[in-house]
C-alpha cells in the first residue's frame, strides 16, 4: 500500500501521495490488526484492518476525485519591471476546470526562493489570485518555477502533490534614479522647467576649453584662476542632440568589487532615463566582451531596449572604454552621434587623450566617473583621493564635463536621492 502511494501519473500531469501524519497512524495501526488478526485469526480483528484499508482507500479516491481539475500559472502582472532592490510583484493563479469545489489549496512555488502560500478552496470552474511581492537583490534574468499545488482528502489522510514544471523568465533592470541638474537638457519639458531650452546667458550647459572665436564674455574667469587654463561657458542651446552612452565593462582586475559594476550600470540607466525624458535622441555603447548596443531612439521603446541590454550585461570586456570610442570615431563617426556620454571605472592618460580626440572632432563629452577607491576598504585614504581628484581635473581640462559617483551615497546621491521609475516601470 505505501508504494501505491508514493507516486501515480494522473490526467497528463505529475501527481505525488503521500501519507500525513494521520494516515500514517492508519496505515501503522492497519498493518497491526492484520498481524494480529493472522496470528490470533478472530474476524473482528480482520474487520478492522480492511475497515482501515477502506478508508485509505476511499481517501485516495475522493482526494484525486475533487481536486482533478487543479492547474496552476503565474503571470507578472502587465506594465509591471521588475527592479533590483525594490518590491515587485507577480500573481500565483489557482484554476479549477472540474465541476466539483477543490479542497483548501497550499501553492509553494520558486519566486526564486521557494515560498509557500495557503489559500481557501477553489470552486468548480472558478478562479483564485494571490497577489505575492518579490525582491530582487540584483538585476538579471531570474527563473520563478517550478512550483507545486497541495490539497488533502476530506479525511485528512493523504497529502496529494501535483507538480507544474512551467518556469517563468524574470529580467529584473537595474536600479535608476533621475539625475537632478544633469548637464544635457532638451526640449521635452514646459517652458521654464527641467528640460526647457533657454537662451544663451540663461541656462548653464557646462565648461569647455577656449576656442578662437568664442565670446569673451562667456570666459569663466574662477575656472581661469583656479586652473590657469582658459575655459569658456556652454549654455544648454549648445547641447548636442544625439547622445551615445558608453559604459565602461572593462573587465574587472584584482581589487575591483561587485558594487562599482552595478552602480556604473545604475549611473547608465539612469542617464538613459535622464535623456528619454528630455527627448533626446540616444544609444548605448557596452564595452563589454561582445560589444553590445542599441540603435539611435528617442522613445520608451528604445528605452525599454537598452535597458534590457544593461539587465543583463557583465563586466567581461577586454578593450578599454577609451579605446572603443576612439575606434568609433575613426572608423563610425556617426555612431557616436553628437556628444557623449561616458560611464567611466578608471581614469588615466588613455581616457584623456580620447577625451582631447572627441572634442578635436566637435564632439560634447560628459563622463560620469566612479571614484573606485571609495569601494574599497581603506580606499578613502587621502592619497588615492588625491589622486582622484587630479584624475577629474585633468579630464576636465581636456573639455570633458565630469560628475562623480562615490561610495557610501553611490548614484542615489549623484541624483539627489530621487528615484526615477516606479515599480510598474513608468517612464
Amino acid at each position: 500500500m505505501p508504494k501505491l502511494l508514493r507516486r501515480l501519473r494522473y490526467p497528463g500531469r505529475r501527481v505525488s501521495v503521500r501519507p500525513t501524519a494521520r494516515g500514517w497512524q492508519a496505515i501503522f495501526f492497519g498493518g497491526l490488526a492484520l498481524v494480529a488478526a493472522l496470528l490470533v485469526g478472530t474476524t473482528q480483528i480482520y474487520q478492522l484492518a480492511y475497515a482501515l484499508a477502506g478508508l485509505l482507500l476511499a481517501a485516495l479516491v475522493l482526494g484525486l476525485f475533487f481536486s482533478r481539475g487543479l492547474e496552476y500559472a503565474r503571470r507578472i502582472p502587465e506594465g509591471e519591471r521588475p527592479t533590483a532592490g525594490r518590491s515587485s510583484h507577480v500573481d500565483l493563479v489557482v484554476s479549477n476546470a472540474s465541476r466539483t469545489r477543490s479542497p483548501n489549496v497550499e501553492v509553494v512555488d520558486h519566486l526564486p526562493e521557494r515560498r509557500p502560500f495557503r489559500g481557501p478552496p477553489v470552486a468548480g470552474f472558478g478562479t483564485r489570485k494571490i497577489r505575492e511581492s518579490m525582491l530582487f537583490a540584483k538585476r538579471g534574468l531570474y527563473e520563478l518555477g517550478p512550483a507545486e499545488i497541495r490539497t488533502t482528502d476530506p479525511f485528512g489522510l493523504l497529502r496529494f502533490v501535483r507538480r507544474f514544471e512551467a518556469r517563468t523568465g524574470v529580467l529584473v533592470y537595474p536600479e535608476v534614479f533621475e539625475l537632478v541638474g544633469f548637464p544635457l537638457r532638451g526640449r521635452k519639458g514646459d517652458a521654464g522647467t527641467r528640460g526647457s531650452f533657454a537662451q544663451r546667458g540663461d541656462e548653464f550647459s557646462g565648461l569647455r576649453e577656449y576656442r578662437r572665436g568664442d565670446d569673451r564674455r562667456h570666459i569663466d574667469w574662477k575656472s581661469v584662476a583656479r586652473t590657469g587654463e582658459l575655459v569658456v561657458k556652454e549654455f544648454a542651446q549648445e547641447a548636442p542632440q544625439r547622445h551615445a552612452v558608453v559604459l565602461d565593462l572593462y573587465r574587472p582586475g584584482i581589487g575591483s568589487t561587485e558594487a562599482e559594476v552595478e552602480d556604473a550600470v545604475s549611473a547608465a540607466g539612469s542617464v538613459l532615463y535622464h535623456l528619454v525624458r528630455e527627448g533626446l535622441p540616444f544609444r548605448l555603447l557596452c564595452a563589454d566582451e561582445g560589444g553590445s548596443a542599441t540603435t539611435f531612439g528617442a522613445d520608451e521603446a528604445a528605452y525599454w531596449r537598452a535597458m534590457d541590454l544593461l539587465a543583463v550585461t557583465r563586466a567581461d570586456g577586454d578593450v578599454k572604454p577609451g579605446e572603443v570610442l576612439v575606434q568609433k570615431l575613426r572608423e563610425e563617426r556617426e555612431e557616436l552621434g553628437e556628444g557623449v556620454v561616458l560611464i567611466s571605472r578608471s581614469l588615466g592618460d588613455g581616457l584623456v587623450e580620447s577625451i582631447e580626440k572627441l572634442r578635436a572632432a566637435g564632439l560634447l563629452v560628459a563622463v560620469v566617473a566612479l571614484a573606485t577607491h571609495t569601494y574599497r576598504a581603506g580606499g578613502a585614504a587621502s592619497g588615492r583621493e588625491a589622486a582622484f581628484s587630479e584624475s577629474v581635473r585633468r579630464l576636465e581640462l581636456a573639455g570633458a564635463q565630469v560628475r562623480v559617483v562615490r561610495r557610501p551615497g553611490g548614484v542615489a546621491a549623484l541624483a539627489g536621492t530621487r528615484r526615477a521609475a516606479n515599480a510598474r516601470g513608468a517612464v
